[in-house]
């Protein structure tokens, strides 16, 4: 029973493991201008001196994961990430300051808005979250017209 059990488990950490890497994590699955945003954003920091301390979260979805993010964390029915458009990603300590805050967030938030997306593209930002994961979090979609937001 217990080998049962366990065998269970380690089939759904690797399924869960596949899933993360090879679907929600994919940035080929991504629009090929979002992904040349990310690349050059990450490009720029690198030039300015900053750490490229990114994490991709989420990119491509198909419609069961778009419903489940509408249900339980509040995504939008219609996402640019249903037709490939969108990037997720966690900002960590870019400007080596030793922590990882709203600071790193904005300074990301700056290059991608003025430099890389302009009026070609959106922008969120959810630094009043209450969760580490959402208040360091950045979507970027290259929808062919500006859009801001942030919560």
């Amino acid at each position: 029973m217990k080998k049962k059990i366990l065998t269970t488990l380690l089939l759904a950490i690797a399924i869960a493991a596949g899933l993360f890497f090879f679907y929600f994590n994919n940035l080929r699955l991504v629009n090929p201008k979002t992904r040349e945003c990310y690349n050059a954003l990450k490009d720029s920091l690198r030039s300015r001196g900053y750490a490229t301390r990114l994490l991709v979260i989420s990119t491509k979805r198909y419609k069961w994961h778009n419903d489940l993010q509408v249900k339980f964390s509040g995504a939008a029915k219609e996402s640019r990430h249903l037709s490939g458009d969108a990037i997720d990603f966690i900002v960590f300590d870019i400007n080596r300051d030793g922590k990882t805050n709203s600071r790193d967030v904005d300074i990301v938030y700056n290059i991608l808005d003025k430099q890389i997306l302009k009026e070609k593209g959106g922008i969120g930002t959810y630094k009043g979250e209450s969760s580490f994961i959402n208040r360091q979090m950045i979507h970027i979609d290259c929808r062919g017209y500006k859009a801001r937001w942030a919560r």
